[in-house]
């Protein structure tokens, strides 16, 4: 019994259970946000569907990202406890669910919204996704347009409404971004010596006794980024007209996401150890900062945000690792 159980697990760890909320939480979001500018009632069922379908996206994403990644994987010391590189689970029955999970999730969007609209940003969608994990670590183009998947994942929850809404269109781009800034500063650089191309490297960022040297390029990229989503947040939060008090918590989230940012940069090591917690922080300021944008739906959820996304991560790990703090996917 012991023996299955740790299988479960196994499947569980490769499917990243860990973190597949906060794909869920952009599928729910968009479509609450989408509801409240047109005036639509929030049906519970729909809801509890979407998050549904983004738990199985991400789970097919991530078997997808670490099949596509196994050969560079395997090269990689602090990889040695994933599924697919320890054996754990073959090739073959990652393949089987992976389909299956795709193919559920694929019909599970499409029976919520049966719609043109819909269908064409599902395939846009998968497409990036798929291209992001099959050559991120080769084509330095999909390593970074490819983390855009998440934005027409907005999208996704968006057509449940309404086919397009310009307000949700700019929370997607914002959406979007965050998830190439947060792929450049943690999946980039922990992985910048087993990819082919990356953004830090192609930037010029070294490693000297484990401490990042000529990180300047590497900087501005990133804080442009942050620039960008904080003026589309800003204009967002005018189209909506929110309340003053909206626009100052924005600015404050802004400032504490900066001051993490910074820490972070000051600290930027090869020690993916040391780099958890400004990583971690760096998330969970980003949802206080990102949440202001959905405030029109509910006052109190950018905080609401935040502890549901770290109830979620500390159980799952906990479960899956027993420890609060899991290994390096």
């Amino acid at each position: 019994m012991g023996k299955k159980r740790s299988s479960i697990k196994e499947y569980l760890r490769l499917g990243r259970l860990f973190n597949a909320e906060i794909l869920s939480l952009i599928f729910v979001l968009s479509y609450m946000l989408s509801s409240k500018i047109h005036d639509v009632e929030i049906d519970v069922r729909t809801l509890s569907s979407l998050f549904v379908a983004g738990i199985l996206a991400h789970i097919w994403g991530a078997y997808n990202n670490d099949r596509m990644d196994l050969a560079i994987d395997k090269d990689v010391s602090y990889c040695s406890h994933k599924p697919l590189v320890s054996g754990s689970i073959s090739i073959e029955a990652a393949k089987r669910i992976e389909f299956f999970v795709l193919s559920i999730f694929i019909f599970l969007i499409l029976y919520i919204s049966p719609k043109i609209s819909t269908m064409v940003y599902l395939l846009c969608a998968v497409t990036l996704a798929y291209l992001y994990n099959r050559f991120n670590k080769s084509n330095m183009f999909i390593n970074i347009v490819g983390q855009m998947y998440a934005g027409f994942a907005v999208l996704i929850g968006m057509s449940v409404v309404v086919d397009f809404d310009f307000v949700v269109f700019l929370s997607a781009l914002v959406i979007g971004l965050n998830g190439v800034y947060l792929n450049i500063v943690e999946a980039d650089l922990k992985d910048i010596k087993g990819d082919v191309v990356n953004v830090p490297r192609a930037l010029g960022v070294r490693f000297r006794d484990g401490k990042a040297v000529n990180i300047r390029g590497f900087y501005i990229l990133n804080e442009g980024i942050k620039l960008c989503m904080f003026v589309l947040i800003l204009y967002i939060l005018f189209l909506e007209k929110a309340d003053g008090m909206v626009f100052v918590l924005a600015c404050v989230f802004f400032v504490l996401n900066f001051a993490v940012r910074c820490f972070m940069f000051l600290n930027l090591s090869s020690d993916r150890e040391r780099m958890k917690p400004y990583i971690a922080g760096q998330e969970l300021t980003s949802i206080l900062f990102i949440g202001t944008i959905y405030m029109v739906v509910l006052p109190f959820l950018p905080i609401v945000l935040v502890f549901f996304v770290l109830i979620w991560f500390l159980l799952w790990n906990k479960f899956l690792w027993g420890t609060c703090f899991r290994p390096q996917v």
